[in-house]
């Protein structure tokens, strides 16, 4: 089998594959179906919903984004990349139909001309993002290079890193993940510093450094001999800009600087400093073990529940169920990589 089909038939599976899970999101609790007589197009001509909120628009945006890219991608010919634009968004649009159509027989759920419009954006997006795969080809091999000279080889070290990026997406919960169900969200204005100590949030800022010194030795663990400090300072630059984007995305921004409070850059600081400490550093995996079991811990004997109430049906709700997750799946990767290795 040519490249270019292998590469075709991954991408068919993919597309399959995504279309399922989009359908299962869409389309949840398959049940209290309305007869199909009782369908209407009125949802197309509708005002749009009283009630907007950032989370949901992010969603609807985001994950139609790989959609409208892998349609694009299936439709396109060698030099004739806007067809594919043309083509993989009318595809987008027409999925969408079908999912707020289905919506529109399921009592549970509202059928939003708002929503189609934000999935076409998003599918828009990643259609446009085809016009340059051969740059995002190249960029990912120079990725490729990157990890091989930064972190250890093999499927072992593969998983780690794909824990490590699940990470990065439960930053949507804009929650440390130790906090998951005990801490509030903390929002005074970065602008504005506390008045004294009894106004300093310490549990959140407790939380942060946990979660930081957590992340930073389970990356590490991860890690070429001589990669210690830049591995560190990469992770923690990383992990800040992608506290402040998923803020950015999620919150208006006269409070967005509230999740980069003082509290949460002081326990940045303060993490960075801990994992810089030969102690830490010398002894990076037998620490992560110990701060995960921690987590764990925390978890089990604060949170009223193990698991979160809200929906994972949008990117907040997604980002809170991932991280109750994060911390056992982490800990079940270092303790079959430890016995392996001995």
């Amino acid at each position: 089998m040519s490249e270019e089909r292998v590469a075709r038939f991954r991408l068919r599976i993919f597309i399959a594959l995504y279309a399922l899970l989009l359908t299962i999101g869409s389309q949840y609790p398959f049940s209290g179906w309305l007869p199909l007589s009782d369908w209407s197009a009125s949802f197309l001509f509708a005002d749009w919903p009283r009630y907007i909120t950032r989370t949901d628009l992010a969603t609807n945006l985001l994950i139609y984004v790989p959609l409208g890219y892998a349609l694009a991608r299936w439709h396109s010919r060698p030099g004739h990349g806007a067809r594919g634009v043309i083509t993989g968004l009318l595809s987008c649009l027409a999925f969408s139909l079908m999912m707020e159509s289905g919506q529109a027989l399921l009592p549970s759920r509202i059928a939003s001309n708002l929503d189609m419009l934000v999935n076409g954006l998003g599918a828009l997006t990643g259609a446009l993002l085809t016009l340059h795969h051969g740059r995002w080809l190249r960029a990912g091999r120079a990725l490729h290079r990157w990890r091989m000279r930064w972190f250890h080889a093999g499927l072992a070290s593969n998983v780690g890193l794909g824990l490590l990026l699940l990470w990065f997406l439960t930053q949507f919960a804009l929650l440390p993940f130790p906090g998951m169900g005990w801490l509030d969200l903390h929002l005074r204005p970065i602008d504005m510093p506390p008045g004294g100590l009894n106004q300093i949030n310490f549990p959140w800022m407790a939380a942060v450094i946990l979660e930081m010194l957590t992340l930073g030795a389970f990356a590490a663990s991860l890690l070429r001999p001589g990669r210690y400090v830049g591995g560190m300072l990469l992770l923690v630059a990383l992990a800040f800009f992608m506290k402040l984007l998923a803020a950015t995305i999620l919150l208006k921004l006269k409070v967005v600087g509230g999740v980069l409070s003082l509290e949460t850059l002081a326990g940045f600081l303060l993490a960075f400093w801990f994992l810089l400490m030969p102690a830490f550093s010398r002894n990076r995996r037998r620490v992560a073990l110990v701060l995960l079991i921690v987590v764990i811990l925390i978890r089990l004997a604060i949170s009223p529940r193990f698991m979160p109430t809200v929906s994972v049906l949008n990117i907040t709700g997604l980002g809170l169920h991932l991280a109750a997750f994060w911390p056992a799946l982490a800990l079940a990767w270092l303790l079959i990589t430890t016995s392996r290795a001995k």
